[in-house]
């Protein structure tokens, strides 16, 4: 995967959105074929299928996959390119989803066409289903968007290899050409190699919240052009972390102010 390193800003879909009055109703869609019990939309990652008027071989051709979680009144995920994150609230079997923010970072014009897509498909007030582990948002009775449920993600037992990070001036850039960054978790512990030091400190997690740090390392100095300031930028990026999603074999890290702090692409140990 090819990471993409440019200038982050944040910016705010200021699309129109009913108002909808929540009232105390299951946060479960309404399906003939789906127990509610076993199936609701807060909680699963949903991976997006399906969306009126994109050519599915768009959604192939994105750097990797569509995603959207809802979860206490929040709504986050991958829009294609971007990290995203808004609110939403819940009246029995409709959903008012937006506005959303988040970061903008350039990307292959294939990702950039997605996200356009999902951007103004995304924010507004739905009929939803759920069905075969299956979300369908609809409006007027037509599909708008689909996903389908993606099974529980996991940090842990893989050994992931960095493709981008935050170099603290607002900026996610790739690793200095020839350098080799990585992570690892695993029973409380986060540990890998920062380009020249290896390094290791303890983690606690809760859903999808994260905290790490402080972090202890070797104390080799390299010689290498750039190396150790990459090192001290990638280390301090990493101990910044609040979020984190898995995408396939994809990790994306945040902070809690929606900022990314790393990208990584994960191999099974």
């Amino acid at each position: 995967m090819k990471a993409c390193a440019s200038l982050m800003v944040f910016w705010l879909l200021a699309y129109p959105v009913a108002a909808v009055e929540p009232r105390p109703s299951p946060a479960v869609g309404v399906s003939a074929n789906a127990p509610q019990a076993t199936l609701t939309i807060e909680g699963p990652t949903w991976r997006l299928s399906s969306l009126r008027g994109l050519d599915p071989s768009a959604l192939r051709g994105a750097i990797r996959p569509v995603t959207a979680r809802f979860k206490a009144g929040s709504v986050s995920g991958f829009a294609g390119c971007n990290h995203f994150f808004g609110t939403y609230t819940l009246d029995r079997d409709r959903v008012v989803i937006g506005p959303l923010a988040g970061s903008l970072m350039a990307c292959p014009q294939a990702s950039m066409v997605v996200e356009n897509a999902v951007h103004a498909a995304l924010v507004g007030t739905f009929r939803y289903l759920l069905a075969d582990q299956g979300l369908t948002l609809l409006s007027a009775a037509e599909p708008i968007l689909t996903f389908a449920a993606e099974p529980a993600p996991t940090l842990e037992g893989v050994t992931w290899k960095i493709t981008g990070f935050n170099n603290g001036r607002h900026a996610v850039v790739s690793p200095l050409l020839g350098s080799t960054l990585s992570v690892s978790f695993k029973e409380g512990f986060v540990e890998g190699f920062a380009g020249c030091n290896t390094y290791r400190a303890s983690y606690t997690t809760a859903d999808d919240a994260i905290a790490i740090g402080p972090a202890a390392t070797t104390r080799k100095a390299c010689a290498g052009t750039g190396l150790m300031q990459q090192e001290r930028e990638f280390l301090s990026a990493l101990l910044s972390a609040t979020t984190w999603t898995v995408a396939g074999d994809l990790l994306d890290m945040h902070r809690a102010d929606g900022e990314r702090v790393l990208t990584a692409a994960g191999r099974l140990d």
